[in-house]
């Protein structure tokens, strides 16, 4: 059977690809999918906190010279196509802000490598994680793309993928949590239809004397016209003919819904590895020393492994073989680490005095232009020139 044969004859799944699933069980019936998973808004929180942050980064381009120094590449056909037109449709932001989704949702990300004459590559072009299916053919990793006639090469496509068994595919965490997610859709449904029905007032009316169904009913509407819903919360109830109200035992604390809700956002958190203060919810969060203290903890465990899983996949597919020795590609994450002005003036004198930086290194890391005479280094004792000697000794 030929490649192209044995690529036809398998049959697409698309709800295991897409990750529709369904919580089984009397108590819960939720289906959960990406679309209701970002309902509840700690999923989403935790999506947009990780993805806009990652798609903020500034991309570099750097050549490493036979020294070892790093020199940045802006005139690098790669640096072209990642910090200004990834595709027609994209900003670089964009790119990286839909490419981040697909891994946090689906646990794959998909870009076909459009390229020139030269092989060189020239547009990086989205797919739906639902229209692709990865074929291991002997060792060999082609991708089957939906309306596209024949497999593209696993060169010509950026795969991005998160927690992976078999190495060549990502797992979704929808999939993978869909019974935390899904407890936490429901309680959020149950909780909003719950407060949503019989906000403040709930409980037993009593009339002194015996009435009819008809009346009965009429009570029941005209008491729930005037009560039920969370417009009316906190407004007096009037009764008449010596009918008397008795609050019932069952309300929204016994039913730990609150209660519910907070530990459903806790783990939602921690499926993310977002700390919980960056989603608002500051009743648990962690005691951080300084802003800075925050940054540093959810970059260095929430966004690194992702940064580099990026910069990999990006530095093995879009530079020719010939350049894979001596050019790298890098999310510059250094602006998500900068502290308040009084602790980055601390840090920018010890460097300066350590003579690890210029005057001009420090003007850059601060979007600030280089002066003359500012890429002198100075000694640590009597910031004196690199250099020179002290001639009073």
């Amino acid at each position: 059977m030929g490649l192209l044969d044995f690529f036809r004859s398998e049959k697409r799944n698309n709800n295991f690809l897409r990750g529709n699933f369904s919580l089984g069980g009397a108590a819960n019936k939720t289906a959960v999918t990406t679309e209701s998973s970002m309902t509840f808004s700690a999923v989403f929180a935790c999506v947009r906190i990780i993805s806009e942050s990652i798609a903020s980064l500034p991309v570099r381009v750097y050549r490493v010279e036979t020294d070892g120094d790093k020199i940045e590449e802006v005139s690098h056909p790669v640096n072209r196509l990642l910090t200004r037109k990834p595709n027609d449709f994209m900003t670089t932001y964009t790119f990286l802000d839909v490419l981040m989704n697909n891994i946090l949702l689906e646990g794959n990300s998909y870009f076909y490598i459009e390229r020139d004459s030269s092989a060189r590559p020239v547009g990086l072009i989205p797919i739906k994680t639902e229209h692709v299916k990865v074929i291991n053919h002997d060792g060999d990793i082609y991708y089957d793309v939906k309306d596209y006639e024949l497999a593209i090469r696993k060169e010509d496509m950026l795969h991005f993928f998160n927690l992976s068994f078999n190495g060549y595919e990502g797992t979704s965490v929808i999939g993978s949590q869909r019974t935390t997610i899904g407890t936490s859709i429901a309680s959020n449904d149950t909780a909003n239809s719950y407060l949503g029905n019989s906000s403040q007032i709930g409980g037993i009316i009593k009339h002194p004397g015996k009435l009819s169904k008809e009346a009965v009913q009429r009570l029941k509407n005209s008491w729930n016209q005037s009560t039920a819903g969370s417009f009316v919360a906190g407004k007096t109830a009037i009764l008449e003919e010596g009918m008397t109200f008795e609050q019932s035992k069952i309300n929204a604390n016994d039913y730990q819904l609150l209660e519910t809700r907070r530990f459903q956002i806790e783990e939602i958190g921690r499926i993310f590895k977002v700390p919980l203060s960056l989603i608002g919810h500051l009743e648990k969060a962690a005691n951080y020393s300084s802003i800075e203290a925050l940054s540093i903890d959810f970059v260095r465990f929430t966004l690194q492994p992702y940064l580099v899983l990026i910069e990999q996949e990006l530095n093995r597919k879009l530079f020719r073989e010939n350049e894979l020795e001596n050019y790298f590609i890098r999310l510059d994450s250094k602006g998500l680490l900068r502290g308040d002005s009084a602790a980055r003036a601390d840090y920018y004198r010890e460097m300066i005095s350590m003579g690890v930086l210029s005057i001009n290194e420090v003007r850059v890391m601060e979007d600030l232009n280089r002066i003359d005479e500012g890429n002198v280094h100075y000694f640590p004792m009597n910031f004196a020139p690199i250099g020179t000697t002290n001639e009073s000794e």
